[in-house]
């Protein structure tokens, strides 16, 4: 089955000539040129994949993506398209949970393959998935990879902590080596795929979301732990 891309452009030249070019590429495709419709339409279509244009009428592109982050169940991949090249920009789409950005003006070619590449790593995330192995525990969380759970304890109750799907594919990683130290180059490759093409402050941005999901204390985490000079590690 062809995954779905919702476009979100208040430039209907510019949504249409990006919907022409994806179906030829093998997409299923659906237009929004608000950002109210794009939420609508996202309850109704449950797009896979989300490009979606920062400077929108009646709800900003910004509002639209965290929106989508709060979504029940598993939230879309989101392609944040800017205007503006200015980091400050960029920062801001990576925090309210965009997986990937590109700036106006752009080449399609380049936009076809950068979708392609969130295509694959849904694809291929889907089936590690399903060879999964059992519930992975590590001192108060747990991990179901085959149901694509989290949950938390806290004394004898169990949270269940909901996940964007780069935060549950980041935490699997670490947890399924406890106690190793994973370079933020190995992440990145593992969580975004090797032909991601954001920049490092992407893995940044998902360890600070999974630490206010689950630490205590954020600020002091006890589990996911920063490893000087190399990344990231969970403590075993």
């Amino acid at each position: 089955m062809n995954q779905k891309v919702l476009i979100v452009d208040d430039e209907r030249t510019l949504a249409e000539t990006i919907e022409y070019n994806l179906q030829k590429a093998g997409f299923e495709t659906v237009c929004a040129y608000d950002g109210e419709e794009a939420l609508k339409i996202y309850k109704k279509e449950s797009p896979q994949i989300v490009i979606l244009d920062l400077m929108l009428p009646r709800l900003s592109g910004w509002e639209v993506c965290r929106n989508l982050r709060q979504q029940n169940g598993q939230s879309p991949v989101i392609l944040m398209l800017t205007a503006r090249g200015e980091e400050s920009d960029k920062v801001i789409g990576l925090e309210m949970g965009a997986d990937d950005y590109m700036v106006k003006p752009f080449g399609m070619r380049e936009l076809v393959a950068r979708v392609k590449a969130l295509s694959r790593r849904l694809v291929e995330s889907d089936d590690e998935q399903i060879h999964s192995e059992e519930t992975i525990t590590i001192g108060p969380i747990s991990l179901n990879p085959e149901e694509h759970e989290v949950y938390l304890s806290n004394g004898k109750k169990q949270q269940e902590v909901k996940l964007s799907h780069k935060e549950f594919e980041l935490l699997r990683v670490l947890m399924s080596r406890p106690g190793k130290a994973f370079a933020r180059e190995v992440l990145l490759e593992q969580v975004w795929g090797d032909d991601f093409f954001g920049e490092q402050r992407t893995l940044d941005v998902h360890i600070r979301w999974l630490r206010e999901k689950l630490e205590s204390d954020p600020s002091n985490p006890e589990h996911i732990l920063t490893v000087r000079g190399v990344g990231y590690k969970i403590k075993g």
